[in-house]
């Protein structure tokens, strides 16, 4: 009765008997504690009848493609993004259905996804950690509806993302190479990245409602944190807007009206990184930059802070140290003292000490 440890299996399994039948299963779980919250929840499932196949089959597909049209679409400037997503979820769960997804099948969901190369590198942790996200919503959000019973994705530990204060940003020299070897409509792009420090979603999301003429200044009502933000219009801003036409809605279109980043721009952009030889470089990173050169050149952290969208300015204080670094070059510019002349330095100590 309840948890045992079965020969050959690294997993806990659960055993009760609900109407006279022996319900014998794995939990997937490894972990004691979160292998007994599972089987008090199943066990629990069964007294109340509400064993999973009492419930309408759901494909997971179903599932997520039901999140993305009844919830993410509406709510979620990511909308784009969490497409893409969804379809890197439905290559690796194929056909299954919703409640047959497991604890034990994400985590070969993760160690697949952390072995998938992206052009000289792996698949990041905090991308696997944005589609689990993705995914635990799915489920939490089937449950409220009444389309799922349970989240696998809550029994699932995430990678750790301690390593995320990377600053890489770009160079003088990198900055220029890049936006040479942009199409013409990437590097509108990409300026507007590098001059605004706007996040991908909210650039491909702009509309000209958006930008406020009179007080030269680009106006995000829809932000990830949920606050309206104001930033200044840089005069190369400026010179990519008043060179796009304003017939339509939003100011970054293909010919297909589609915004999402995971098509022919993303191709663009890796290929002109390829190009200018610039190795480990995201287009998060053109936010990176945008920080990086602000803080360089002398402005303080809760500006750019501001600028940024950050809540705090916790996630700003990354930038700190370049702060200090090109004090420090600021120092040596000062000029240096002239030094005693030959025998100078005896006669000077031999005056100091009397």
């Amino acid at each position: 009765m309840g948890l045992n440890k079965m020969e050959g299996s690294p997993f806990w399994w659960y055993s009760f008997k609900s109407n006279g039948k022996r319900i014998r299963k794995s939990t997937g779980l490894v972990d004691r504690r979160q292998a007994m919250e599972f089987y008090l929840l199943k066990r629990g499932e069964y007294i109340m009848g509400k064993e999973k196949n009492q419930l309408p089959a759901l494909t997971l597909k179903k599932l997520l493609e039901t999140y993305l049209k009844d919830y993410s679409k509406t709510n979620k400037l990511s909308y784009y993004e969490d497409c893409s997503m969804v379809k890197t979820l439905n290559n690796f769960f194929g056909d299954k259905g919703a409640s047959e997804i497991t604890p034990q099948i994400i985590e070969q969901y993760k160690a697949r996804r952390r072995k998938t190369p992206v052009g000289d590198h792996f698949v990041s942790g905090a991308r696997v950690n944005r589609e689990l996200a993705l995914l635990k919503q799915a489920y939490n959000k089937g449950i409220d509806w009444g389309l799922v019973l349970d989240n696998p994705v809550k029994r699932v530990k995430f990678f750790s993302e301690k390593d995320r204060s990377r600053t890489r940003y770009l160079t003088q020299e990198e900055k220029e190479k890049l936006l040479n070897l942009c199409t013409p409509l990437l590097r509108r792009i990409v300026l507007v990245a590098l001059k605004t420090g706007m996040r991908q979603a909210e650039i491909l999301n702009l509309k000209w409602a958006n930008i406020d003429s009179n007080a030269n200044q680009i106006v995000l009502k829809k932000t990830k944190s949920g606050k309206i933000r104001y930033i200044p219009m840089h005069p190369d801003v400026l010179e990519v807007l008043n060179g796009l036409p304003q017939k339509r809605e939003y100011v970054f279109f293909d010919d297909n009206e589609a915004r999402t980043w995971h098509g022919k721009r993303r191709v663009d952009f890796d290929a002109a990184l390829d190009q200018a030889g610039i190795r480990d470089f995201r287009f998060h990173d053109l936010r990176h930059t945008f920080a990086s050169e602000l803080v360089m050149k002398g402005a303080d952290i809760k500006t750019v802070s501001e600028l940024l969208g950050h809540s705090t300015t916790r996630m700003t204080e990354r930038y700190s140290h370049l702060s200090a670094s090109h004090k420090g070059l600021a120092i040596n510019l000062l000029a240096s003292e002239p030094k005693p002349a030959a025998g100078g330095a005896k006669l000077l100590a031999e005056v100091e000490n009397r």
